[in-house]
């Protein structure tokens, strides 16, 4: 793997999820987090998971944008309003909590990295990780409902 590829997919994956985050019209964010998609699936192709890299750009370099352009067009909603104070407090007490987790996780001793085949890919998900998995299904679904019903209020 190299290293200097991938500071470079990551430092364009961070800046991705900034404008992702920071940007005003929702169709820039939209596109923003395309992009960030599409450099994951190629931080998967430097970690040695081609497959995984084909399911990351599928999924979600390209049916979730097109999803999230499609609900903004049936929607009609194109800016975001500015996050509050509070936003950003809470949002540094978070990246400041994940980076110490980080710094502690990578003062640990690390066990050799072996990439999986699709056999154990598909092995792993199906054991190991399959409730983790399936809670995150459920969230992402009680959220799309969410978004559906807010936005049913607005038009009555």
């Amino acid at each position: 793997m190299s290293v200097l590829g991938f500071a470079i997919l990551a430092g364009l994956v961070l800046a991705g999820a900034l404008v992702v985050v920071l940007a005003e019209n929702i169709v820039h964010a939209a596109v923003a987090l395309a992009f960030t998609f599409f450099f994951v699936a190629g931080l998967y192709v430097l970690l040695g998971s081609p497959l995984l890299a084909v399911i990351q750009f599928a999924v979600n370099a390209a049916a979730i944008p097109i999803l999230t352009l499609f609900i903004i067009m049936t929607t009609q909603s194109r800016r975001v309003r500015p996050a509050a104070g509070v936003f950003y407090l809470v949002a540094g007490v978070l990246a400041v909590v994940f980076l110490a987790g980080l710094w502690a996780y990578l003062g640990a001793p690390q066990e050799a990295f072996r990439p999986l085949s699709p056999e154990g890919l598909g092995a792993r998900l199906l054991t190991v990780t399959l409730l983790p998995f399936e809670v995150a299904s459920v969230l992402l679904l009680l959220a799309m409902v969410g978004a559906v019903v807010l936005a049913r209020r607005r038009e009555a």
